[in-house]
């Protein structure tokens, strides 16, 4: 049943993901803005690595005594992606030292704003799914048995902080731009993507290695 509920949630965070990718390409063509479009390729990546999320819980619901592999499978793989998007974005932040470009406040500032508002529904969708299970220390678990109560589902936690991870750039993004804009402290742009960028590598580092010692059969 937890399964069935989590699989559901990811689902609709999904849909809402493609939704908003669309929409973003979308009037990103049509008010020609790269920014806007880019933005909405960028969630593609996201709605992929939540696709990975919501087959590998149905594979976990469908062989649940080998849960516990599929989810750490889940999360290696998603990890991947995350640590991907953290390089992209710590590449982006360095080259914009040594070659900046004019920043559309206004216009970034928005596409800010609607990333920040859609990561913040998903987050609220992705856990609320976990207030049925305050006996665990996890923000996302996926249990079919007893005996998988006390283990962290790895594959809904690399989902959970890949949602996590728009939002910290949606909200470091805001700042920067804001103090830009308004102090003109246009050197916070990449100051900021640096940051992020290494906050959410730290993260793919902490997933891929809790996952490769469950996929690996070792012990911390």
């Amino acid at each position: 049943m937890n399964n069935i509920m989590l699989k559901k949630r990811t689902l609709a965070v999904i849909i809402i993901t493609i939704a908003t990718m669309i929409a973003e390409i979308y009037f990103g063509i049509t008010t020609h803005s790269m920014a806007l479009t880019a933005d909405g390729f960028h969630m593609g990546t996201h709605a992929i690595a939540l696709t990975i999320t919501y087959f590998v819980c149905i594979l976990a619901i469908r062989f649940s005594d080998k849960s516990e592999k599929f989810n750490a499978l889940g999360c290696y793989t998603s990890a991947i992606l995350l640590g991907f998007t953290s390089i992209g974005i710590i590449y982006e932040s360095v080259e914009r030292f040594f070659k900046p470009l004019s920043i559309s406040f206004e216009d970034a500032i928005l596409i800010a704003v609607i990333g920040l508002i859609v990561n913040m529904v998903c987050v609220f969708v992705m856990g609320n799914s976990t207030h049925h299970h305050h006996h665990t220390h996890s923000y996302c678990q996926c249990e079919e048995t007893e005996n998988e109560d006390s283990h962290e589902n790895l594959n809904f936690k690399a989902a959970y902080l890949h949602i996590l991870a728009d939002a910290l750039t949606s909200i470091l993004a805001i700042g920067a731009l804001l103090l830009g804009k308004y102090l003109d402290w246009v050197f916070l742009d990449p100051v900021i993507g640096l940051v992020g960028g290494f906050v959410i590598a730290k993260w793919a580092f902490d997933l891929i290695k809790s996952s490769t010692l469950i996929l690996l059969d070792f012990k911390e």
